[in-house]
């Protein structure tokens, strides 16, 4: 092996200007993060992202008859490839498809996707990268926004705590060098956000250390269609927060989306800590079902633990999304099953 050093020489040629897939968010070759609470709406602003790009149309226009005038980010046309490993076939199509119908995304539009791909994903191990290198250099359009969804089951690990997060992200942004795209990953919060606010991001500090951009993404607990975007990490000039505001319709029968899209919208509150706590133990309670499956209420709150009223305002909110259900168990006791994985 023989290693190519360069010379200031080559720092100070001159430089193509730097595009930006999303104005001022998203510059080409980049890897970022978007990552929030179940039910934040996170994979969802990420995909509205994507159809943008895909079709060249403003990213968050304001919405068509209200009084601001927001044109929206611009938005450098590019092909996209979008890597599902968390909702399946039917589910990913039924929202591409809602996304599509609500940028009037063109026949021919360039949008890949995969869902659960076989072979799976390892980001560990660097051969299962190349593979996946050498399938996006196939395509007949070179990527120019790569997504992972989400960080986790890319990675090929059991704990995103490990220490082999930090070979993950190493093979992920060679991924995204050698393809010549941007990579963005989505992924999930801390069971417990204190001090800054890019503590939030869960896992290993190498995943944060290895991203250029983190937003968070934050749903608002009395206005279910609005959301805030707030940039916590940048190596470029930092993002503004915004809002968007989530529009979707659905088939009044099988309740499917039918067309869906996000538009721009200031947003000026904020989290409070209670909700915030709220939103916490959102993230505890499905952890626990998740590596125990179904709970009796009072095990899974001794486990879980924190104050009990916000525990129960936490699981009213799961099962009002629909996340946990609940039903009757021996002597009256309630059983909590997670719905969604």
């Amino acid at each position: 092996m023989t290693y190519s050093f360069l010379t200031l020489d080559n720092a100070l040629a001159p430089r193509p200007k730097l595009t930006w897939l999303i104005e001022g968010i998203i510059p080409e070759r980049s890897f970022t993060a978007f990552y929030g609470y179940p039910g934040s709406l996170k994979s969802s602003i990420v995909l509205d992202a994507a159809m943008a790009v895909a079709t060249g149309k403003p990213f968050l226009p304001a919405m068509p008859g209200s009084t601001n005038n927001f044109p929206g980010f611009k938005t450098t046309r590019a092909p996209v490839v979008w890597i599902d490993l968390d909702n399946g076939t039917d589910v990913t199509a039924e929202r591409l498809a809602a996304f599509s119908r609500g940028y009037q995304a063109a026949p021919g539009t360039l949008f890949y996707w995969l869902s659960y791909p076989m072979p799976t994903i390892q980001a560990t191990r660097r051969a299962s990268v190349d593979a996946l290198q050498a399938a996006l250099l196939t395509l007949p359009h070179r990527p120019g926004w790569i997504i992972l969804d989400t960080l986790l089951r890319a990675a090929g690990v059991r704990d995103e705590n490990s220490s082999e997060m930090d070979i993950v992200m190493q093979n992920l942004h060679s991924l995204a060098e050698n393809v010549g795209a941007a990579l963005t990953v989505i992924s999930h919060s801390r069971k417990e956000n204190s001090g800054r606010a890019g503590n939030g991001l869960r896992g290993h500090s190498s995943i944060e250390g290895g991203l250029d951009s983190v937003f968070l993404v934050s749903r608002e607990r009395n206005n279910e269609d609005l959301i805030e975007v707030v940039n916590q990490k940048a190596r470029r000039k930092p993002v503004d927060p915004f809002g968007a505001r989530w529009t979707y319709t659905a088939d009044p029968i099988s309740q499917e989306l039918e067309e869906a899209r996000f538009y721009w919208e200031p947003v000026t509150k904020r989290l409070t800590k209670t909700q915030a706590a709220v939103l916490n133990t959102c993230q505890e309670i499905q952890d626990a079902l998740t590596a125990n499956g179904s709970m009796i209420q009072s095990s899974l709150y001794a486990m879980v633990g924190g104050s009990r009223k916000v525990f129960d305002e936490a699981i009213s909110r799961l099962h009002r999304d629909g996340i946990i259900g609940i039903t009757q168990g021996a002597k009256n006791a309630k059983k909590i099953s997670l719905q969604i994985p």
